[in-house]
Order: C-alpha cells, then sequence, then structure tokens
C-alpha cells in the first residue's frame, strides 16, 4: 500500500501577493511626488545659477536694468515670489504636475518663458530628454527600494 501527503503553501504566496498588491500603488503615488518635487528642485536650482533648461546661459539683463539693479547674472529673482509659487501635485495615478500657485505669478512666468512684452525669451519652466532620464532612474530606485523594503519575496521557501 502506498500513500502520499501533498501540501500547499498556496496560501503563503497568496499573502504575499496580496501584501504587494496593496501597497504597490502607494509606493507608486509616493514615488511620483518625489519625481514632482525632483523635477521643481532641477528647475529653480538651473534657473538661480542663470541656465535654460539645455543649461544655456538666459539672455542678459539689458544695461540699463542690470545697472539699476545691480545684477549680472540673470536668475529670474527680483522678488524671487515667482519662483516660489512653483509646486507640484499628483495629477492623476501616473501623471504629476507642476504648476504656478499664484495666477499673477503664472502670467509672469509666461513672459519670461514666451519672451513677450519687452522681456526676451528665457526658457526656464521646461526640462530636456537628460533631466527626464535622471527623474526616471530615480524614480526606478525608490521603486526597487521600496520593494525590496517590503520584504514580499524573502530568501526562505515559500
Amino acid at each position: 500500500m502506498l500513500s502520499a501527503r501533498v501540501t500547499s503553501n498556496l496560501p503563503k504566496v497568496r499573502k504575499r501577493y496580496n501584501l504587494f498588491f496593496k501597497r504597490f500603488p502607494n509606493i507608486v503615488t509616493k514615488g511620483l511626488e518625489q519625481a514632482g518635487v525632483q523635477l521643481k528642485e532641477i528647475i529653480l536650482d538651473r534657473t538661480d545659477r542663470g541656465l535654460d533648461f539645455n543649461k544655456r546661459k538666459f539672455v542678459p539683463y539689458s544695461p540699463s536694468y542690470s545697472e539699476e539693479k545691480g545684477k549680472t547674472v540673470v536668475n529670474l529673482q527680483d522678488t524671487n515670489r515667482m519662483l516660489q509659487s512653483i509646486d507640484s501635485k499628483l495629477k492623476s495615478k501616473n501623471k504629476v504636475q507642476l504648476f504656478f500657485r499664484s495666477q499673477t505669478q503664472a502670467r509672469k512666468a509666461l513672459f519670461h518663458q514666451k519672451g513677450l512684452g519687452k522681456l526676451p525669451e528665457r526658457i526656464f519652466f521646461k526640462f530636456n530628454l537628460k533631466t527626464e532620464k535622471l527623474i526616471r532612474r530615480s524614480f526606478e530606485q525608490f521603486m526597487k527600494k521600496e520593494i525590496k523594503r517590503l520584504k514580499i519575496w524573502a530568501k526562505e521557501k515559500i
């Protein structure tokens, strides 16, 4: 007579996958929020150094304006209200948006961005492919670290 005993690890596997899928959307949301903040910081840092989105120097101030304000570096920081108004928010479950909290500051930024009125074009509120790749790598590293931190796939036998 032959007898066999069969055991299954299905409950353990199911529990770990449920844990993963329960926490996964929160991890993505947190990662996207961090990506938005990172892009904001990149734009602010680059603008502070007087560089456009392609890391080229902005068109210089007119000699009269430069003399009046005592500035030679174009960093778009007269009162700094425009740049302080930049913020980021989660737009959807896979999209983050940068925006200006103040309509007045958004209009001012548009004039700088497009070169409207007497202002020359100074494109600061934009990013290039290199910046996109940097943020994507940071997002991927964050996701890997968070998934690893969940300890869903332990080295023990399931």
